[in-house]
């Protein structure tokens, strides 16, 4: 069975860094369950929460003894979460024990917004292909919705989106609600995944 939930768990020190993380990923109608400055916490909300994290986006230098390649092997453990890094180093020593957890991506300090997206996308992908999850359901999208679905698969914001098809955010927010709606799915990871799957 396909996870409804596909929470994303922020861990990062830097303030700025993390609250930007943060609202873009509401912006784009993802479900975030907040922001952990280190183990401890990060631990703590992964534990008391409703649902465990889906993937995890964990800056390797964070504050506290137990840093971010040891948290994120915790969490993995713990929860078979996907896990995305961040950091300002890409030392071949750093590199290295973080590829031992075959992160789904490893993000260099400073990165765009479509380096992010691209990220999780890759990683719901790789969290719904291990499921158990079949469909031989047609999903329904206009010309238009398929368009704007195969843009949110490469990365682009609502608002770069908009952009590049002359319409408003909020149209483009629209589309995304309504395809959701139509095809009586979760969210837009899970709609992306099917799109693939079924080569529409």
């Amino acid at each position: 069975m396909m996870k409804d939930s596909c929470s994303i768990l922020v861990i990062e020190d830097e303030m700025i860094t993390a609250t930007s993380i943060v609202e873009l990923l509401k912006d784009e109608d993802y479900e975030v369950m907040g922001i952990a400055r280190d183990a401890q916490k990060a631990l703590l909300m992964s534990n008391q929460a409703e649902t465990p994290p889906s993937i995890i986006i964990c800056d390797i230098n964070i504050i506290g003894a137990i840093k971010g390649v040891e948290l994120a092997a915790q969490l993995k453990e713990l929860y078979r979460c996907e896990i995305i890094f961040l950091t300002a180093y890409s030392d071949q020593k750093t590199l290295g024990g973080a590829f031992e957890l075959e992160p789904v991506m490893y993000v260099v300090k400073p990165f765009t917004d479509a380096q992010l997206l691209v990220a999780l996308q890759l990683g719901f992908h790789k969290m719904l292909k291990k499921s158990t999850f079949s469909s031989t359901s047609i999903l329904l999208l206009t010309e238009r919705e398929k368009e704007i679905a195969h843009l949110v698969a490469h990365g682009l914001s609502s608002k770069q989106i908009g952009r590049k098809l002359n319409i408003s955010i909020e149209t483009v927010k629209t589309h995304r609600r309504r395809m959701l709606s139509k095809n009586s799915i979760k969210n837009f990871p899970q709609l992306v995944f099917l799109m693939q799957q079924t080569a529409v």
